[in-house]
């Protein structure tokens, strides 16, 4: 599940500006998740960069890397209390991350590829069992607990957003706020995401229905630890598409350069990294048609 999957409608009324023109505006309404909704999401995630390390007195060093990440879930809503669904299901598809380093290609299979599993909010946490009630191996629970976070709470970003419309070109700090939060969550030990900004850029007669867009960027810096000679910095650029009827987020997509850079210490001493590196990710989002009920 999303942590920022929207669970709301768009209204949208135009705004007099004098006589002479018209502004249209979009104003989020919040609904309630319903028991037996489903979705399905996809998260394409690609990075690739080709650098040389070079020092005073040493041959250069190649840093020579690429990954995708391929990952499909059906998330179906089992409970719901008020604003927040408590108990979901959650189905993944074949799960593989593909890495290439020095020509050679690893394929790692996720521990959760294949497998169905249900996530309940009991007393301040997220308890993952099979769909039968029985534990799982903490491998596979750690993925599903990250993946059913937002369990037993409003999301936050459906939280973050205003109730007064908005027109093209309005930022929404709060909801770069909450954004930001969700994406560091989720983050891996020693990366950052700093200085997310998102702003309405347009508002689109999609063939789905009426679309928000917006623009997204942030900057992600990361560090694998405190002896890695390079730090790893993307500042990334990207749109969040919301539809109207469909009351969730139908699409995300980011990307940047990669660059990496010496530590202060060892820049002092004449290292450099030359070369360059691109990271795109890209999610979608479709309601399915609801679950039968038993």
């Amino acid at each position: 599940m999303w942590s920022w999957v929207v669970v709301m409608g768009l209204v949208v009324s135009p705004v007099a500006l004098g006589a002479e023109a018209e502004v249209r505006t979009l104003r989020f309404t919040k609904k309630a998740p319903v028991v037996g909704a489903r979705e399905e999401n996809e998260t394409r995630m690609e990075m690739a960069f080709d650098f040389k390390a070079t020092a005073p007195s040493i041959e250069p060093i190649p840093i020579v890397a690429s990954t995708t990440v391929i990952e499909t879930q059906v998330f179906t809503v089992l409970a719901v209390k008020g604003r927040a669904v408590t108990r979901a299901q959650v189905a993944y598809g074949e799960m593989d991350e593909v890495k290439m380093e020095d020509g050679k290609e690893a394929r790692s299979p996720s521990p959760v590829s294949k497998k169905t599993y249900v996530g309940e909010f009991k007393k301040g946490t997220v308890v993952v069992t099979n769909p039968q009630g029985k534990p799982v191996p903490s491998e596979e629970q750690t993925k599903v607990r990250g993946d059913l976070k937002g369990l037993g709470r409003e999301d936050p970003l459906v939280a973050a957003f205003p109730t007064e419309p908005l027109k093209v070109g309005d930022s929404v700090e709060a909801v770069a706020e909450a954004f930001e939060e969700e994406l560091q969550v989720t983050a891996p030990e020693g990366m950052s995401y700093n200085d997310t900004r998102i702003e309405l850029s347009e508002i689109r007669d999609d063939a789905r229905g009426l679309m928000g867009v917006f623009s997204v960027s942030t900057t992600i810096v990361a560090v694998e630890s405190e002896d890695s000679p390079v730090s790893m910095e993307i500042r990334a650029k990207g749109a969040l598409h919301v539809l109207v009827d469909g009351t969730v987020v139908t699409e995300i997509s980011m990307g940047g350069p990669v660059k990496l850079i010496p530590q202060e210490a060892l820049r002092q001493r004449g290292m450099e990294v030359q070369g360059k590196g691109e990271m795109r990710v890209h999610l979608t989002s479709k309601v399915l048609p609801r679950a039968p009920k038993k």
